[in-house]
């Protein structure tokens, strides 16, 4: 539809101008060049208003397209179709406090999806890192794994301890190898230990097929809600 339209103001600018020698306004007393020029003007400002439209509608059409098989490849997998068939995991659908802020084709296209189950103390998340999230190209940056591990390890204990929240007091990460962009991966964490308000938890980071990345462990210390 935006391309006939640009294309149809294309035609009458065209025929305008080479007509331009007997436009009826060349002779109009009311009518002037100058008057013509301003609605010349003013066509070609509605030829880049509708390019500018076109061009976003395909660019949106093309990120929709992209996101949508990219929750079709994750809501596929065996994992993800497993955990949700398994009554001891809770389905806590696409959330992430990390997805929020790096939101975006390239860096996190689709919210993490989240399985936890309390009778185990375990949480199982599932993601895609996209290529901008780089530190050498094609390696995602080790900083960006840290946060991951950090919101990973955060939202296991959270829930087993006092006030359902806590403070990062040490977080240990080893990167085994190196995470290659534009890949999903599984995030799997659990609790170790809860002393009073304290909560020790452990968790790595893996491929489809295994391979581990990144591990590490942390400790949270639960703290009173902020008024």
């Amino acid at each position: 539809m935006h391309q006939n339209y640009i294309i149809y103001i294309i035609y009458i600018i065209f025929i305008m101008l080479t007509n331009f020698g007997s436009f009826p306004i060349q002779n109009s007393p009311t009518l002037s060049k100058t008057t013509f020029l301003s609605v010349l003007a003013g066509l070609s400002l509605l030829v880049t208003v509708g390019i500018a439209i076109y061009s976003s509608g395909k660019k949106l059409k093309k990120l929709q397209n992209y996101t949508l098989n990219l929750e079709s490849q994750i809501n596929s997998l065996l994992i993800t179709q497993t955990l949700r068939a398994d009554q001891s995991f809770e389905d806590m659908g696409a959330q992430s406090l990390t997805a929020s802020v790096l939101k975006g084709k390239g860096r996190i296209a689709v919210n993490p999806l989240v399985f936890y189950s309390k009778e185990k103390m375990e949480l199982v998340t599932i993601l895609h890192v996209g290529e901008d999230l780089y530190g050498h190209v094609g390696i995602v940056h080790g900083g960006f794994l840290s946060t991951i591990m950090d919101e990973l390890l955060a939202r296991t204990v959270f829930p087993s301890l006092p006030e359902k929240n806590g403070a990062t007091a040490y977080l240990h990460v080893n990167f085994r190898k190196p995470c290659k962009t534009d890949q999903i991966l599984i995030g799997r964490a659990k609790v170790n230990k809860i002393e009073r308000r304290k909560g020790f938890v452990e968790g790595s980071l893996e491929t489809l097929d295994n391979e581990i990345l990144v591990d590490g462990n942390a400790l949270f210390v639960s703290i009173k809600k902020l008024k």
